[in-house]
This record gives structure tokens, sequence and C-alpha cells, in this order.
């Protein structure tokens, strides 16, 4: 399924389709930050499995930061989004994990992960989970809106790399789960793009939350700080923060 734009395109599901390796793929996980990307990855993969009518369950899985509980209200709500816009789907009850956190280290918050979706594939409860990471702002863009210092190098683009979009992940020698990642390669002005394109901006943008500010600086998490690196980006993407502020 073909998402495309001035910004670039997307092949929904053509790396799956295309491996062999994978087994019958019943149920499915996206992982639901609360954020813009997550947001739009379930978008795609409800257009697909509906216009498709095809018989794959979806999972929502969140995980909770002790410190930033709020990004769950956000999640919960886009869940709800999806499933009464896509009715004849069959949702999972949402996946819910929390985990403790230390501002500028994402390292508690990547074993948590690991852990809860290495379970979840053991016990064929999940084939493949869908994470919405996305692609940085081009260097020049980046180094030009203040996105370019504390940006995380792992999301630079490097199109040659097909396992950003799709792979399996190896844990101590071990082959485990599969993690799709559709928007590898494409950075939020794609996706912002396409929440125009596709009618997203009026019921499920303002639903979303990117921000990562703590209850300091945003308020006890009653709007976006503005000022960290996810507020930035996705003003330099959508023109707007969080609910649509400017």
């Amino acid at each position: 399924m073909l998402f495309e734009n001035e910004y670039g395109k997307v092949e929904f599901w053509s790396h799956l389709s295309k491996d062999p390796r994978l087994p019958t793929i019943e149920n499915v996980a996206v992982t639901l930050s609360g954020g813009v990307d997550s947001a739009f990855v379930m978008f795609m993969l409800c257009e697909f499995i509906s216009k498709n009518n095809l018989n794959i369950k979806v999972m929502p899985f969140t995980g909770i930061d002790h410190l930033r509980p709020a990004n769950i209200w956000y999640a919960r709500e886009v869940a709800l989004y999806f499933e009464e816009k896509y009715p004849s789907i069959k949702f999972l009850p949402h996946y819910e994990f929390s985990y403790d956190h230390q501002p500028n280290n994402t390292m508690m918050k990547r074993h948590a992960h690991r852990k809860h979706e290495w379970n979840l594939y053991n016990n064929k409860n999940i084939q493949v989970f869908l994470c919405g990471k996305s692609a940085n702002p081009p260097d020049d863009e980046a180094k030009k809106f203040g996105l370019y210092i504390n940006r995380e190098a792992e999301r630079d683009t490097n199109i040659g790399d097909q396992s950003k979009i799709f792979t399996r992940i190896v844990d101590n020698g071990e082959y485990n789960r599969w993690i799709y990642r559709p928007l590898a390669f494409m950075h939020k002005k794609f996706i912002a793009e396409c929440f125009k394109d596709h009618n997203l901006l009026d019921d499920l943008f303002p639903i979303t939350a990117s921000c990562i500010g703590y209850a300091n600086t945003t308020k006890n998490f009653s709007e976006p700080c503005k000022t960290c690196w996810w507020c930035k980006e996705k003003y330099w993407s959508f023109g707007m923060y969080d609910g649509g502020v400017k």
C-alpha cells in the first residue's frame, strides 16, 4: 500500500510480504508513544488491514515513564480513536507497562521494551512489532532550526541500511522478535503532509503529544514545553506544537 508525497514515499508492508522467513501473521503490536509518528503507523496499518480485508489482530503497546506518565493519556486516546474508526478490525487489549527513567539516558526505556516485546513474541502472542521511529530532519534544516544538537544520531537517514526498516532482533545470540519501522527513512515533514492528505489534522493530530518535558516545564503536563527537541521537531514539521499550540 503506497503512501507518497513531495517528501518521499512508503510502500507499506512490502518488506514483510517479501520475506519468506516470516511466520503467518495473525497478531501485530504497534508501539504507541502518543506522538504523531506512531499514530500514523497505526493509521497505515489499519488502512492496510481494512482495504485488504485481512484477519490480523492489532495490539496497542505502550511503555510509561514514571517521571513522564502523561504519555499514556494520549496513547490511550489514540488507541480508542482507531478502535472507533475501524470497527471491523479486532483490537487486542492495550498492553501497558511502566519503567524508570534517567534524563538524557534511554537505556532503561530500551531494556523495558526489550523485556516486554521478548515475552510477547516468545509466548506467540505477537509475530511483528511496528514502531513509529522516523528519520531526523535533513542536516541543513536541522542546523537552521536548532535540531542538529541533541538529535538521536541513530535516526540519521541511511537509505542503504534496509535493517532500519525491517529486521529480526538477535538477543544473546538467539533470533527473536521482528521489528518493522515503515517510517525509518521519512522525516516528520513527510508525516505532516500525510496527515493533511488523509484528513487527520482535525481529529487525530490534536490527541497526539510529542513533548518530553517534565512536570516543571509543562505546567504539570498541561501544555507543551516548546523547548525540548521533540517539540521543536513537531513545530518544524507541522507549524504548531502539541494540541495545535503555536
